[in-house]
Parts: C-alpha cells; sequence; structure tokens
C-alpha cells in the first residue's frame, strides 16, 4: 500500500528532492500557476479538490471553477469535489450531501475525464453507504473519505465508530474491483490496517504540522514532542529507547540524512519534517504501536486470512 504525500505547493521542505515518495498530492485551493515548477517534481501528482477545506471555511466553490483547475494540472488523479456529512447528520442531511457528491463527480468526470476519482463517504448508515457504493461501480478508482472523524472518535460519532469505519472500508474493497484510497488516514497506527484490509493508498499531510508543532513520529504510529517549544496538546516526551528505535527504523530503510540525527531533530523543523514524511512513507508493514490500534490490525489480519 502507498501513502500520499499532502504538501502546499510552495511548501518547505520537499521530501521528494530527498528520497523517493509514492506520489504527492496538492489542493486545488492551493493552485495558480504550475504546480510542478514550484514543487520542483516530475513524478506523480494528485489534485484535491478542496472539499474538506470549503467546508470548513463556509466557502462556496463552483464545480466548473474546479474542472477549469484540474484541466491547467498536469495530474495523474484528480479527487471530485465532495460534500463531507458529518457524523452527527440527520440520515435525509447525509443523503443530501452524498447525493451531490455525486453530481458532482458525473459533471467533472463529463468535463475532465476518467481521471476524476469519486469520493464515497464514511456514514453511521451502512445502507446509505452501500447505495452510494453501488453507484461508483464504473468509476476507474473509488476514494472514501470522512473515515476520521470515526477512526479519531471525535464529537457525534456513534459507539464502536472505528469498528464501523472499517466495516465500511471492508465493503467498498469487497464491492469495489478498481484501486481504493482513504482519504487523509497516513497515520503510522493506521496504514498498517488499511494495508490488511486491501487499500491501495492513503495520504498525509501531518507529517508537516507535527514537525511544526517540535513533533517527531513514530514507526507505528505516536508522537513524541523533541523541542522547547511550548505546546498545548501532545506534550509526551520521548521514553527510553524510542529515539534510538527511530534511528534505527530509518537506518535499516535508507533515509538518507542520519548524520547528527538527534540533535537535528531537536533543532530543525525542516529535519523532523523530513522524518516524519519518511516515517509515514515506510510504515505499512509495522505493526501498530497504540494498543487499540494494535488490536484492530490483529482482527483485520486475521479476518483476511481467511478469505
Amino acid at each position: 500500500m502507498r501513502v500520499v504525500l499532502g504538501s502546499p505547493v510552495n511548501a518547505v521542505p520537499k521530501p521528494w528532492l530527498y528520497f523517493d515518495v509514492p506520489a504527492v498530492m496538492i489542493n486545488a485551493l492551493d493552485v495558480k500557476k504550475d504546480p510542478r515548477a514550484a514543487l520542483g517534481y516530475e513524478g506523480e501528482l494528485w489534485v484535491d479538490s478542496g472539499g474538506y477545506q470549503i467546508l470548513k471555511r463556509g466557502l462556496s466553490v463552483d464545480v466548473d471553477k474546479i474542472a477549469e483547475v484540474f484541466k491547467r494540472v498536469d495530474a495523474q488523479l484528480y479527487f471530485s469535489l465532495d460534500v463531507p456529512p458529518s457524523p452527527g447528520d440527520p440520515p435525509e442531511e447525509a443523503e443530501k450531501k452524498l447525493r451531490k457528491s455525486y453530481q458532482n463527480w458525473l459533471r467533472l468526470r463529463r468535463a475532465v475525464g476518467d481521471a476524476v476519482v469519486p469520493v464515497l463517504h464514511v456514514y453511521r448508515d451502512p445502507a446509505l453507504f452501500e447505495r452510494f457504493l453501488a453507484l461508483y461501480r464504473d468509476a476507474p478508482a473509488l476514494a472514501i473519505g470522512a473515515a476520521v472523524p470515526y477512526v479519531l472518535i471525535t464529537r457525534g460519532v456513534p459507539r464502536g465508530s472505528r469498528e464501523l469505519a472499517l466495516r465500511l472500508i471492508q465493503r467498498a474493497r469487497e464491492e469495489f474491483r478498481g484501486p481504493i484510497h482513504v482519504m487523509g488516514m497516513g497515520s503510522p497506527a493506521v496504514t498498517p490496517i488499511l494495508a490488511a484490509v486491501g487499500v491501495d493508498s492513503t495520504d498525509s499531510a501531518t507529517w508537516r504540522l507535527k514537525a511544526a508543532y517540535g513533533k517527531v513520529l513514530l514507526p507505528g504510529g505516536g508522537e513524541r514532542h523533541v523541542t522547547d517549544r511550548r505546546v498545548n496538546f501532545g506534550k509526551a516526551k520521548p521514553k527510553d529507547g524510542e529515539l534510538e528505535e527511530l534511528y534505527n527504523f530509518l537506518n535499516a530503510r535508507g533515509f538518507p540524512h542520519l548524520e547528527d540525527f538527534f540533535e537535528r531533530i531537536r533543532t530543525s523543523f525542516e529535519y523532523r519534517a523530513l522524518v516524519n514524511a519518511f516515517v509515514v512513507i515506510h510504515s505499512t508493514r509495522h505493526a501498530p504501536r497504540p494498543p487499540i490500534f494494535r488490536k484492530l490490525h490483529a482482527l483485520v489480519a486475521q479476518a483476511a486470512s481467511k478469505i
């Protein structure tokens, strides 16, 4: 399974200049001129429509304008403009949003072509999820969105939300024959579970955000605060041996810049970001560290072995 790196177009650092990355995902709202030139990247490029950001900021964006952006960018995949339902939405409201996402995909596919990938959203009503899953059977690829609140257990999610999200993703894998991408689930604690389900890819943009807050990601999940910067959440400092474990993980997988490792993760945002990017890319076969995700991984792997 591949973990795609989400990145602002003009951001630093650029991990693809230091080591191989599976693909890079940018946001359509971030596209001004030629994003490849700004990125310094000639590899596989994906473009997200920015549906989540549009919803979060209360913006209104015309589908035709998204189509214009897609046509300007030389990319391999374009994620359709989606309207994610929140976990607390009543079924009739969730259905309206799922229907709107479907209609947006039809319009963008007609305008841009088969490289436009529809986004189907996790929702607490499995029957509603499956009804819309059936509409996407002829799509060349499928993205699953809105899983993050269920996996992180945010406000409004039903009891057993992690298991529910995984069951829906598993159901999509059983019914859909093409590649499946799960949006925004690139945490090292989760990617081994998705890999066991048979998901083809996911993405992560937190490699930069965590680094900016002075944190490094650990193989298998978890983050450790390694700087003197004051933070309001995620204050856990490294336990004995954890940074040595991280160093050994990087070394075994060919991370190219390990000189002065322990000093540089403490003092350099860019170096922490490179370390974090490498960890998310290479953690798909590493057992999850948090007990709850380790248990889920064992259950999914056991079920997969019986198929």
